[in-house]
C-alpha cells in the first residue's frame, strides 16, 4: 500500500503582474519556498512517490534560472517525483524537461500516450503521458495488469470542452485504474468514485490569480487496490481571500475597522487580501488610509468602494408633513446621544430606513 502524494498546478514562474512588480519576484519567491517544504514533507512522511499531474510551470519556455531552482529542490526529495507535463509547461524541443539535465529522482513522461513506469515495491505502476501543445487529447486505453495497483497521471479536466484532455465518465469505467491523479482544475474536486475508479484533482498549489480564493494544497494519503486514502493538506503558498463589508451603519473609520477586523482572514503574511465594500455608506471612508494599513499586514491587499452614497439624510427637515416630522424626531433623538457613536449610528439607519419606507423605495 504505497504512500503517495498528489499534487498539480505549482505555475512556478508566474508573472503576477497584477502585484506590485516587488511583491510579483517575492510572490515568485514564496512559491518556490512552498516547494522546499513541500519536498521536505515528502521526507518526513516517508512517501513512497510524488505525482505531479502538469503545469509545475507556469509557461512551456521558463526562465532556466527558475527551472533550475525548481529541479535542484526536486534533487532533494528522498522518493521518485512523477511529473505529467500540463497545456502550460507542455513537453516540446525547447523545453526545460528537455534542454537541462534532470535529477536522478524525477520521470518526466514525454509521450502523448500511456506509458508504465513501477515502483519499486513490484506492486504498483504509475501510468503518465504529456501534453506536447497547449491542448491534447490522451486516452486512457492502456494494457493493465489487474494483479498490480494502476495510477494513471495525466494533465486533464472531467468532462470538460476546452481542449484540455477532456476525460468522460464512459472512459474513467472502461479504463479500470485505480486512481486518476488529475490536474488543470484549480479548485480541490474532492476525491470520488466513478465505477471502480477513484479520481481526484487537488487545484492548483498555489494561487495565481484574485479568482483562486482558499486554501491551496496537495493531496497525501494511501493508495491500494479498492482502497484511496487521501487528504488535502494546505502547501503554504499564496492564497487570495475576498472579503464583503457592508456600509451600512458604519459612520466613521474607526466603526469600519471594527466591523472589518473580524472578517479578516489568517495568517495574512501570505494572503491577498480583497475587500469590497458595499450597501450604501453613511460617509466617505478613508479608502487611503485603509488600503495602506491592510497592506502593512498582508502580502498584499486592494479596497474596491462598490458602495453608493447616502441621500442627503436631513432633505425632509423642513417639511410640514410626515417627513418632515419623522426626521425632527430623529434629529432630536441623535443629539440626545451625540456623544455615543454607535447609538447615533443606529438611529441614522433607523431614519434612513423610515424615509425609505414612506418614499416606497428599498434600501441596497
Amino acid at each position: 500500500m504505497p504512500n503517495i502524494i498528489h499534487a498539480a498546478d505549482f505555475h512556478i514562474g508566474a508573472k503576477f503582474d497584477f502585484l506590485p512588480p516587488d511583491r510579483a519576484a517575492e510572490a515568485v519567491s514564496l512559491q518556490l519556498s512552498a516547494l522546499q517544504s513541500f519536498v521536505t514533507y515528502a521526507g518526513a512522511s516517508a512517501a513512497d512517490a510524488v505525482l505531479i499531474a502538469g503545469d509545475l510551470f507556469d509557461t512551456p519556455d521558463v526562465r532556466p534560472q527558475i527551472s533550475s531552482a525548481v529541479f535542484a529542490l526536486l534533487a532533494k526529495c528522498p522518493c521518485p517525483v512523477f511529473l505529467s507535463p500540463g497545456n502550460h509547461d507542455y513537453y516540446h524541443a525547447g523545453s526545460p524537461y528537455a534542454t537541462q539535465p534532470l535529477p536522478q529522482n524525477l520521470h518526466v513522461f514525454t509521450g502523448r500516450t500511456l506509458e508504465p513506469v513501477a515502483l519499486n515495491d513490484g506492486k504498483t505502476v504509475i501510468w503518465g503521458a504529456a501534453f506536447q501543445d497547449n491542448k491534447a487529447v490522451i486516452s486512457l486505453e492502456a494494457p493493465l495488469d489487474p494483479s498490480k495497483c494502476n495510477i494513471c497521471l495525466m494533465h486533464g479536466e472531467l468532462g470538460g470542452t476546452g481542449g484540455y484532455n477532456s476525460i468522460s465518465e464512459s472512459a474513467v469505467i472502461g479504463s479500470r485504474f485505480d486512481y486518476i491523479a488529475l490536474g488543470h482544475n484549480h479548485r480541490f474536486s474532492g476525491v470520488f468514485r466513478i465505477g471502480q475508479t477513484a479520481l481526484s484533482c487537488p487545484g492548483c498549489f498555489s494561487a495565481t490569480a484574485s479568482d483562486e480564493t482558499g486554501v491551496k494544497g496537495y493531496l497525501t494519503g494511501r493508495i491500494e487496490k479498492g482502497d484511496v486514502s487521501l487528504t488535502l493538506r494546505p502547501s503554504g503558498a499564496l492564497e487570495f481571500a475576498t472579503v464583503s463589508l457592508p456600509m451600512t451603519g458604519l459612520q466613521s473609520d474607526a466603526m469600519l475597522a471594527e466591523a472589518l477586523l473580524p472578517l479578516l482572514p489568517q495568517p495574512p503574511a501570505r494572503i491577498c487580501c480583497i475587500v469590497h465594500l458595499t450597501g450604501t455608506r453613511m460617509y466617505e471612508p478613508n479608502l487611503t488610509a485603509l488600503s495602506r494599513s491592510l497592506r502593512h499586514s498582508f502580502f498584499h491587499a486592494q479596497v474596491i468602494d462598490e458602495s453608493s452614497a447616502m441621500q442627503d439624510l436631513y432633505r425632509y427637515q423642513k417639511d410640514d408633513g410626515l417627513r418632515g416630522t419623522v426626521t425632527r424626531d430623529f434629529l432630536s433623538r441623535m443629539e440626545k446621544c451625540s456623544q455615543d457613536e454607535k447609538s447615533c449610528a443606529k438611529l441614522t439607519l433607523a431614519l434612513e430606513y423610515a424615509l425609505a419606507a414612506l418614499d416606497g423605495r428599498e434600501l441596497d
